[in-house]
Formats: structure tokens, C-alpha cells, sequence
């Protein structure tokens, strides 16, 4: 996982001031100072293949969770990081509705993500620090809420991510770390797998980059911090293996 900055880009003009999702986010604020609770959220508009381009450029066709490249093999989502419809903070936990409606259309609150880190695990799930500062509508603040999954913008990965090899783990037994980790499957096996196998293609040219006699080292040296940008895949894991 790598931060994701948003800061100056473009919001796709179906999501922007007066597009259909303003509109529509303007009218459920109406609904819910009257009263409902409940609401219809169109995939069509958030899902809107102007959004989903426009992040998946954002992220280099990366999954904001793991990392792994996801457009070249996959259509992957949408993600809401505060859940629409509604949320739990605990698995296995009845659906606590309304969730973050007039986020639903809102483009800072929109990712891309693959289907397996977002429909498999992350699901509705919205655990904070302290549970009394959730809000639960537009009248409320949102800087008084700490999620425990990080934020792909608003938190800093390496802070509470590290990599032991393709193994990730909390760093400094970060709380939000774990959190991220079990929440949005980032140690699951078949990802581990992937990992393990880009590693040991690294190990090797790291092995290059170290040998100052070898004609390639200084290649592999320079391949190595483009490897390490976020717009790599397992950045993260390549910084903390190799760029540390």
C-alpha cells in the first residue's frame, strides 16, 4: 500500500459541482434533515467509466490496497473507503445503516481497488479508534473520526507498514497497521504467492546492484529506484527489502 495523492487533480465532471452525483448527494442531505434513512446509491454514476479511468490513471492501474497491478487483467471497482449503504466495525456484525450516503458521488472518498482486496474482505467494514466519534450523517464532522483501516490518502503507509521479504507486517506493532492488513487481506496467500515470486526476480538483481565488478550494477541500481516509485507495483515491498 502507497499514499495516493489527489491533491489539484481533475474531478470527473458526473461527480464535480453540478454533475449528477452533486445533484443527487445535494438531494439525500434534503431527504435525510426530513427524516429517511434510507437511500438508492447508482453504480452507474460512481462507477461511471469517466471515475474509474480517471482513477485508475491516478493510481497507475494499481489497487490502492495491495499494490498488485489490476487493469491489465481485471475491470476491479470503485471502492468507498467510508462504506454508502452502511458499515460494520466488527465482523460478522449486522449492517449498521444509513453509512456514509452523501460520500457515495464524493471523488475524494473513491479508489480503485481490485475485486479481491474490496469485495472478499474490506467489504463494509469501518472500524475507528474510538467508535463515539463515528458520524453518521452530513451534519456532523469528519476530522473527528480516526479510522483504523488506513486512509490511501489522508494516512502515510510506511509509517504503519512493513515487509519482511513478501511477508507484510504491522510496523512497530501499529495498531492501524494490523487493522489495514486484516481488514483488506493483505497477507493472504495467493497474494503472498505473487509477492514471493517478484521478490526473488529482485533478490537476483539485487545481488547485481551490489557487485560493483559486474559491467550491470549501476543499471540495476537505477532500475531499482524506479521499481521503488509508487507507480510499481509492491513498491512498498521493494523499498523496504532493497531501498532502506
Amino acid at each position: 500500500m502507497v499514499r495516493i495523492d489527489k491533491t489539484g487533480v481533475t474531478i470527473p465532471a458526473i461527480l464535480d459541482n453540478s454533475g449528477q452525483g452533486d445533484l443527487l448527494t445535494r438531494q439525500m442531505m434534503v431527504d435525510y434533515d426530513n427524516g429517511i434513512r434510507e437511500f438508492k446509491i447508482s453504480s452507474k454514476i460512481y462507477g461511471h467509466k469517466t471515475v474509474k479511468e480517471a482513477l485508475k490513471i491516478l493510481q497507475h492501474g494499481k489497487c490502492c490496497f495491495c499494490e498488485a497491478r489490476v487493469s491489465h487483467i481485471s475491470h476491479g471497482d470503485v471502492e468507498h473507503f467510508r462504506p454508502k449503504a452502511g458499515f460494520n466495525s466488527k465482523p460478522r456484525t449486522k449492517l449498521i445503516k444509513p453509512g456514509y450516503f452523501w460520500l457515495a458521488y464524493n471523488y475524494l472518498n473513491l479508489f480503485f481497488s481490485c475485486q479481491i482486496c474490496n469485495q472478499s474482505y474490506k467489504k463494509n467494514y469501518f472500524p475507528l479508534v474510538d467508535e463515539t466519534k463515528r458520524v453518521r450523517s452530513h451534519n456532523g464532522k469528519l476530522s473527528q473520526e480516526e479510522s483504523l483501516i488506513l486512509h490511501p490518502e489522508n494516512d502515510y503507509p510506511e509509517i504503519h507498514l512493513t515487509f519482511n521479504k513478501e511477508v507484510i507486517l504491522p510496523k512497530s506493532g501499529s495498531q492501524k497497521g494490523a487493522e489495514t492488513i486484516k481488514r483488506t487481506g493483505l497477507d493472504r496467500k495467493k497474494l503472498d504467492d505473487n509477492r514471493l515470486e517478484y521478490y526473488l526476480t529482485m533478490e537476483i538483481l539485487a545481488r547485481v546492484a551490489r557487485d560493483s565488478s559486474n559491467p550491470e550494477s549501476t543499471a540495476a541500481k537505477a532500475h531499482f529506484k524506479t521499481l521503488g516509485l509508487s507507480s510499481s507495483p509492491y513498491s512498498l515491498m521493494i523499498r523496504c527489502n532493497f531501498l532502506t
